[in-house]
């Protein structure tokens, strides 16, 4: 008892005492701090999301309501690399993701909780998808401060500052080498702002991207640090009583998957949800304004000549919308000239012009969807300002092939109107549409010739083809040069993603009507076939009707038109360029530009070799065939015909001497700064037509050698029988009767071309690439045979000259060789020379 009141009174004693009465008054250190406490000193902003700013620190605060709700995440970059990767506005980095805030204990889970699932809520389903899919966590981070009062809870927004986009792979992929790579310094990387809006909150960070050996950013100050500035989006969901719509695969829509899990009634769990804009006209079926209109604001920095052009591209869709009882669907603003307006809010839709030092693309669309529904959050268009110097094409291409005389004024022309076919294409990305690369197909000849024809229809059936300029030769009647108008595709395909379906409560009450308007694949006006049908490379690809950069419904009968004209373009260079007074880089610009056309025209034919032509249509689609239908080898023989003329013979590459003695560089010699922007010269000083010639040759022979393309080839008879199409030995014989044939008079370029496809035979015969069919092996063996004897005849001839005796007998010496198992000891340039050589063209246009 005595104890116990000693003990009472020493505690007593020890509570009030100075020290313990003042620990009294002191927050509890471990824990969250109370919020009145936190907040001082700080500046707190109210939003969808509280912004609280302290000692140079950021943190969120979240009502009790916002733990575990889904949110929307995006990660966009603010500024770009000038060309080496991401440029400002790109959405790519890394797709919109659901995004939650969840509480275990005292800390905050941020994450990404896995989304491509549909179910029915409060089902068994419902649970196994929480089981079954896993989440991705972003960062786990302490609660600093809860309000008493209103429940809210603040936690430290410090993992944005962290590689949330993954920008890691994005550097990776443009700088492969370990060595010269590149990686986040969290000691230089802060936050720039940080926002809180009604909807959404926008963080801005900036990061420093660090090398220790850098070798290709060279477009920097110092390429040792790179400041990425990056711009995270977090919010709400759409809450706008949006149904998605099911995706056919006879209508070019993106879309978004999903597993159902749901129903067990299809043949598989897959649904495409086509990505749309939800334009929630008042009045559905009727014609009515748009009451969440797509507006697009062109950014202050496109420059003022172009604006008007933008903004009539951008307008250009109305035409389809208001068909489908839509109006005012698309509008078009400029950027407020207001230091509080964000072009970085994800509820603005930007135009922007992009500035680079390595040009990478014309134009590129920015799309941002619900990755639940396929719901458009956020669209916009990135212009590179290369587009301003497509002038080039009219000055040293247009003019020439026609005829014309210089004029800045007719070039300015081509220049508004190449930059509305190209806005065109790219907003036409934003509204849902895929490429459509059967589009040229819809129209002849005649029609393109005409301006009454493709001012009201196009050059093609739809502007999301990739179509080249519109160019006949001079003496030949001319219709417009690019794609200005909306082709009956483009209204076909707005009609199956944007009308109302009446009475359909669900996707699938949709889907007997979404039938019947996708039914007309058949007719050449609304075909669709995009990116996965142009993978001619590797074989992939089969369809030759499906083609990037030709025109008409004989595109090899144009090609042939197209190889004629830049090949006379190119011959008379010497007639225009340099003008007075100019450098001699000016003529070598004006003969590069066509040369890019006519590579793509002289190697377009390979794509009929084998080919079969694919029907999209379904079961009893009004004029459907086959799914698979062979092209005609009549039509293969012509297409091998125009590869023997245009590509593998002497006289393809054969140009004017005058004009190739004209075609040098200037030299540069820069005291600082620069890098291979500035000055990268080729390895030669004149025009290497034979290397052009190499690469545009290996190019086609790697796609018809492939071991994909040669399984198929030898596959064609077991399913259409001998002689409708091409058998595996025409492939063969065909090369080498076309590369070998009067073999005495070959000149430097088939004389590289004999001895690469001797060694590519070999390749095949001694070191068969896998997948490669034993058909193809033992006719590698046999064209070695033919080749070695051929070029012992060449060489016993009378009358020819030491160079070819020589090559002949070394070609048939190696071949001899290689039939014997020996592969014979030759560089593989030849076979890489293809990527080398066209990275030395000029930037991609699409022309």
């Amino acid at each position: 008892m005595l104890r116990r009141a000693a003990l009472a009174l020493a505690g007593a004693l020890a509570l009030s005492s100075p020290l313990v009465a003042s620990a009294q008054m002191m927050p509890p250190a471990p824990g969250p701090a109370p919020y009145e406490y936190f907040v001082k000193g700080a500046t707190v902003e109210s939003g969808f999301i509280t912004i609280i700013k302290k000692l140079g620190n950021v943190y969120f605060g979240i009502s009790p309501k916002q733990l575990n709700e889904d949110l929307i995440e995006t990660s966009v970059p603010a500024t770009g690399l000038g060309g080496f990767g991401p440029a400002a506005g790109e959405p790519y980095v890394a797709p919109a993701r659901i995004f939650r805030f969840s509480r275990v204990d005292n800390k905050i889970v941020m994450s990404w909780p896995a989304q491509y699932y549909k179910v029915n809520p409060s089902t068994p389903e419902a649970l196994g998808v929480k089981t079954s899919f896993p989440s991705s966590i972003i960062a786990v981070v302490p609660i600093v401060s809860t309000d008493a009062k209103t429940g809210m809870i603040v936690f430290p927004a410090s993992a944005f500052l962290g590689d949330v986009a993954d920008m890691t792979s994005q550097f990776r992929a443009a700088i492969p080498n370990p060595a010269h790579g590149y990686h986040l310094d969290p000691t230089k990387s802060f936050f720039k702002s940080a926002k809180a809006l009604p909807d959404n909150d926008i963080l801005r960070v900036s990061q420093t991207w660090s090398s220790f050996d850098p070798n290709t950013i060279d477009n920097t100050p110092d390429a040792r640090n790179v400041d990425v500035q990056m711009t995270y989006n977090i919010a709400a969901r759409p809450n706008d009583h949006y149904m998605p719509r099911i995706a056919d695969a006879r209508v070019g829509y993106f879309s978004q998957p999903v597993l159902d899990f749901a129903s067990d009634s299809h043949e598989t769990r897959n649904i495409n949800y086509i990505n749309r804009w939800n334009f929630a006209p008042e009045t559905p079926g009727k014609p009515s304004n748009a009451t969440h209109p797509l507006v697009f604001y062109i950014s202050n920095d496109v420059p003022l000549k172009y604006r008007a052009t933008v903004k009539a591209a951008l307008l250009t869709w109305n035409d389809a919308f208001a068909k489908v009882g839509i109006r005012n669907a698309v509008q078009v603003k400029d950027q407020p000239n207001d230091p509080k307006w964000d072009p970085e809010d994800i509820s603005h839709n930007m135009v922007r012009w992009i500035l680079t030092s390595s040009p990478q693309y014309g134009a590129e669309a920015l799309i941002m969807a619900d990755p639940l529904t396929g719901e458009d959050l956020n669209v916009g268009v990135n212009v590179d300002a290369v587009e301003g110097m497509t002038g080039n094409i009219y000055k040293f291409i247009v003019a020439p092939a026609r005829g014309l005389p210089m004029s800045n004024q007719a070039q300015d022309a081509f220049v508004q109107e190449y930059l509305r076919a190209t806005v065109l294409h790219e907003s036409g990305h934003d509204l849902g549409l895929q490429h459509n690369f059967i589009g040229s197909e819809a129209y002849t000849a005649k029609d393109l010739q005409s301006t009454a024809f493709t001012s009201k229809y196009g050059v093609a059936s739809s502007v999301m083809e990739y179509a080249p300029i519109n160019l006949w030769p001079k003496g030949t009647r001319q219709g417009d040069y690019s794609q200005l108008v909306l082709g009956p595709y483009d209204y076909y395909a707005i009609n199956y993603g944007y009308a109302n379906i009446p009475n359909a409560k669900t996707p699938e009450q949709e889907v007997p009507t979404l039938n019947r308007l996708a039914s007309k694949w058949a007719n050449p006006t609304y075909r669709f076939a995009s990116d996965e049908d142009v993978f001619f490379g590797q074989g992939h690809a089969i369809d030759p009707r499906v083609a990037q950069f030709d025109l008409t419904n004989h595109p090899l009968a144009w090609c042939q038109t197209q190889v004629a004209m830049l090949h006379n373009v190119m011959n008379d260079v010497s007639q225009r360029f340099p003008l007075r007074g100019r450098a001699f880089d000016q003529a070598r610009m004006a003969f590069l530009y066509p040369m890019r056309s006519y590579m793509r025209c002289a190697m377009m034919p390979a794509n009929t070799i084998g080919g079969e032509y694919l029907s999209r249509s379904h079961q009893g689609d009004p004029g459907s065939w086959a799914p698979l239908t062979a092209v005609p080898r009549s039509q293969e023989v012509r297409a091998w015909g125009l590869l023997a003329k245009s590509l593998f013979s002497d006289a393809a590459w054969n140009f004017n001497p005058y004009v190739l003695t004209h075609l040098t560089y200037s030299e540069v010699s820069s005291l600082t700064g620069g890098g291979t922007w500035a000055y990268n010269p080729p390895a030669r000083h004149d025009v290497d037509v034979a290397g052009y010639a190499a690469a545009a040759q290996e190019t086609v022979l790697n796609q018809l050698y492939a071991p994909l393309t040669l399984q198929r080839i030898d596959s064609l008879p077991t399913k259409y029988g001998h002689g409708k199409t091409m058998s595996i030995s025409d492939l063969f014989n065909w090369s080498v009767a076309s590369i070998y044939g009067n073999v005495t008079k070959s000149g430097m370029v088939r004389r590289d071309l004999q001895m690469r496809f001797m060694q590519r035979m070999a390749h095949m015969w001694v070191m068969p690439t896998p997948g490669t069919p034993g058909d193809a092996r033992a006719l590698a063996r046999q064209s070695l045979v033919q080749i070695a004897q051929i070029a012992r005849d060449g060489a016993n001839a009378h009358g020819i000259d030491s160079l070819t005796r020589a090559h002949l007998s070394a070609l048939a010496a190696l071949a001899d060789e290689a039939v014997r198992g020996k592969m014979p000891v030759m560089s593989a340039m030849g076979l890489r020379m293809g990527e080398t050589l066209q990275s030395q063209l000029p930037a991609s246009l699409p022309y």
